[in-house]
């Protein structure tokens, strides 16, 4: 696409440079290469655009040689680095209550995408949307799920709590401490990047609840929200919809434009703008999705079809021949052997010698302390 406007907060990059500050990144290279200000990564309110809040990621990975390490780290990372969005889920007098709060203030963090939450019989699912077509996102969602995960253990004074974790990418290469932490509760390959809760603990008291702090936070996290959800990008809403309606067969203008509750000549007019079409989005969503499943995933070629909107596998083959130039099997044929004759990743740059980094003034004491045992371990 990728979308004007679309932006997350800069203080994770922040993180991802204290972590790293031993080795030979360069920052400002990093900066002019992913186009955002290196002044906004000290900035408390600083942004940056979505697609370099994906990049950055995969390009720190890669430097560091290992493609598990955004796991490790942000399962690490102290507790109120991202603004007062931290403390929302500490506080919370439910896991419940935490898991809703998250949802409402999601767009203090970014306006590329909302996160959900959805309660069955058995539990519930917290789930962060696929954003087809805003670059790889496979090592930010790593980054996400060890720091909503950390939470998590922390809310319930859990090392392990006995949630499920799903994520609609393939497993790294390097096996990081949290795999292994959560080995039987981490899916790959899955079609949802979501986190599943038993129901027996959404309802369960919070070891760190306190009433009259986070009635504080909430109105702290209000003004926050007064003043970044002004920030919505106009055609955020319009991708996202189409991306999430792919596989139902409903990715029409008439369906989306009922769904955003505009009048469709309203949604035509916004993305004319924008120097788009409907058919347009719809196209590049489609090759997006398409793209990430043959290089990403194992699933047969007709489930990939139906996922991106084709009922008919010859159609889902004709498709990807225009948009690449081959087959969808010799597409995957081809990824999977660029993939193996990359060498795969340099050597590892583990948690522990990550560990041994230089903290700046703000880490805290049970940050240290956690460490010391892993390195014990």
């Amino acid at each position: 696409m990728p979308l004007e406007g679309e932006w997350a907060r800069a203080d994770v990059f922040r993180v991802l440079r204290d972590f790293s500050s031993n080795t030979d990144l360069n920052w400002p290279h990093i900066a002019e290469l992913y186009n955002f200000d290196l002044a906004c990564i000290e900035d408390p309110q600083g942004t940056v655009p979505i697609t370099a809040w994906h990049g950055v990621f995969e390009h720190v990975a890669k430097a560091l040689g290992d493609d598990g390490v955004m796991f490790d780290l942000f399962n690490n990372v102290e507790i109120g680095c991202f603004s007062i969005f931290d403390y929302l889920f500490s506080c919370a007098p439910t896991l419940r209550d935490a898991c809703v709060a998250w949802i409402k203030f999601i767009p203090i963090r970014t306006n590329a995408y909302r996160l959900t939450f959805e309660e069955g019989e058995t539990g519930g699912y917290v789930e962060w949307p696929i954003l087809e077509g805003r670059g790889e996102w496979r090592q930010n969602m790593f980054a996400r799920t060890g720091w909503a995960t950390q939470q998590l253990e922390r809310a319930l004074d859990m090392q392990v709590p006995p949630i499920l974790i799903e994520l609609a990418t393939t497993a790294p290469q390097n096996t990081s401490a949290f795999q292994k932490k959560y080995q039987g509760r981490l899916k790959f390959g899955a079609s949802h990047n979501r986190i599943f809760i038993p129901r027996s603990l959404l309802s369960r008291p919070l070891q760190r609840s306190d009433t009259h702090l986070y009635e504080i936070i909430l109105k702290a996290a209000m003004e926050e929200l007064d003043r970044f959800g002004q920030l919505e990008s106009p055609l955020t809403r319009i991708a996202n919809e189409v991306a999430s309606n792919l596989a139902h067969g409903a990715c029409t203008l008439p369906h989306i434009s009922a769904k955003l509750g505009m009048s469709q000549r309203a949604v035509q007019r916004l993305l004319e703008k924008e120097g788009t079409s409907f058919r347009k989005l719809s196209e590049e969503i489609r090759r997006s999705a398409a793209e990430r499943y043959l290089r990403g995933t194992d699933l047969p070629m007709k489930e990939i079809a139906y996922l991106i909107g084709f009922s008919e596998l010859s159609t889902f083959s004709r498709a990807v021949k225009s948009w690449f130039g081959m087959s969808p099997r010799k597409f995957r044929e081809g990824s999977a052997k660029n993939a193996e004759g990359g060498g795969g990743q340099r050597k590892r740059t583990s948690l522990v010698r990550l560990s041994k980094m230089p903290h700046p003034a703000s880490r805290s004491k049970e940050l240290t302390e956690r460490k010391t045992r892993m390195r014990a371990d």
